[in-house]
């Protein structure tokens, strides 16, 4: 073989050999093996973050409609969200019981229809007494979403039916 056939078998050949391939194949797996429990744990942390938030944001909603509602700033003729009349509350100038008995009947779902918010009830819980131990009061909404321990005091699964008299008072 002349020097000149040797040059070009060597440019003509082209591609990677089998140990160049599997060495590629095994830096990749490590990479993906340190790289792929990150992302879970981050996919983790925004799951838990959000549903937080979602627990504080429908927990400070019921609130604000149950206290108004008792007290009469909401009214049976104020409006929802989507502008339909809010027919679970009170007439103004009601009696302190009516108002009362009022705010206890209103539900989750009505609270959501009048705040214009649409959250999934899956992963939200509410204490049905006070815990003292870890701070949270009777109605507290929290989020647990199966992973890790279940938050102290939260014992029941909140539902679009669940009534602001059983989150506050009876």
């Amino acid at each position: 073989m002349t020097l000149q056939q040797k040059m070009l078998a060597k440019q003509s050949k082209k591609g990677f050999t089998l140990v160049e391939l599997v060495v590629v194949i095994a830096i990749l797996a490590i990479l993906a093996a340190v790289a792929i429990p990150a992302v879970i744990g981050i996919i983790n942390s925004a799951t838990q973050s959000a549903g937080a938030s979602d627990a504080s944001t429908l927990n400070n909603a019921c609130k604000t409609v149950y206290s108004g509602v008792k007290s009469g700033t909401i009214t049976n003729e104020d409006k929802n969200n989507d502008g339909t009349t809010v027919d679970w509350a009170a007439a103004k100038g009601a009696s302190n019981k009516a108002r009362g008995d009022a705010a206890k009947a209103v539900t989750v779902a009505q609270v959501q229809k009048y705040n214009g918010t649409s959250l999934s009830y899956d992963d939200l819980y509410y204490a049905s007494s006070d815990h003292d131990d870890v701070h949270i009061t009777k109605g507290t909404i929290v989020f647990w979403d199966g992973q890790g321990t279940q938050p102290t005091g939260a014992d029941t699964q909140l539902a679009a039916t669940t009534n602001l008299g059983d989150l506050y008072g009876a």
